[in-house]
């Protein structure tokens, strides 16, 4: 594993690790919100066939945020300038998972040239939050903690940083049942607490994700082979809305069983065997 940085247009940063260097062909594995690279190391050692490369995105984990209000459009085309700037001899294959779905397709949609023409999408965001769908609830409670946490001046730092809040947060999308793992998994996202950046722009983004999802970008995407998985108890892209999202972009779609959202920690054996598959 090397830790390197990269040096982007206006001074922009994006740190980013990379593993089987020596390996011909490359996958970028983008991850989800609050997220970092650190997420993907389950699956690290199971695509051992593919040169990874594992950015922090701008404003997660230790890549340095450039401005408060940037935007899913401007994540993606930080994304593909990173990209560019690696001047790999192939184009790579994207992974994104979650929120990194749609960094991941904004990308693809201002430099598609960028890219190999087969994307995988772990438990993307399918489509725009509505007033009567069944993650409006969880958008909402989500909504008041990013909110109460930006607004308060004296309580909003110890909410945002709160390891109760954080654990309650992660039981509700996890479905692990050995304690070692759960432990584990909580652990993971107690450390992603230490890299909150700037939390009234995550507010603000995680705002501008409910209201987009892939199928906003199925007009892109028709010139790509697209594979989407998913857990078959995921609450937070729940698979009805995936099947309406695969069926829009003509993409595969792979269940994995007894899984929610958090397949990378749970089920990496399963989601790196579908990767393969899926890229071979």
């Amino acid at each position: 594993m090397t830790k390197k940085v990269a040096k982007l247009q206006d001074g922009n940063e994006i740190a980013y690790w990379t593993h089987h260097d020596n390996k011909r062909r490359t996958l970028i594995l983008v991850h989800g919100f609050t997220g970092s690279h650190a997420g993907f190391q389950y699956l690290v050692p199971l695509l051992k066939d593919f040169r990874l490369i594992i950015p922090d995105l701008p404003g997660f984990g230790v890549s340095p945020l450039p401005h408060n209000k940037l935007t899913l459009a401007e994540l993606g085309k930080l994304l593909a300038e990173f990209v560019q700037g690696l001047k790999l001899k192939e184009s790579p294959y994207l992974v994104g998972h979650s929120m990194g779905s749609l960094v991941v397709c904004e990308a693809v949609k201002q430099h598609p040239e960028l890219f190999a023409k087969k994307l995988v999408l772990a438990s993307p965001v399918p489509s725009p939050v509505t007033l009567l769908d069944g993650r409006k609830p969880g958008a909402i409670l989500s909504k008041l903690f990013y909110g109460a946490s930006h607004r308060l001046p004296y309580a909003g730092k110890r909410i945002a940083v709160s390891r109760k809040i954080s654990r309650i947060g992660t039981d509700l999308i996890m479905t692990a049942k050995h304690i070692d793992l759960k432990k584990a998994i909580r652990e993971h996202h107690y450390d992603n607490l230490n890299y909150i950046s700037d939390i009234g722009w995550y507010r603000r983004l995680y705002k501008e994700i409910n209201k987009t999802g892939i199928s906003n970008y199925s007009d892109i995407l028709e010139a790509f082979d697209i594979l989407i998985i998913n857990g078959e108890n995921d609450v937070v892209t729940p698979l009805k809305h995936q099947r309406r999202a695969a069926k829009l972009l003509r993409a595969q779609i792979i269940v994995v069983p007894e899984v929610g959202h958090l397949a990378h920690y749970e089920k990496p054996n399963e989601l790196a065997k579908a990767i393969s598959d899926f890229l071979q």
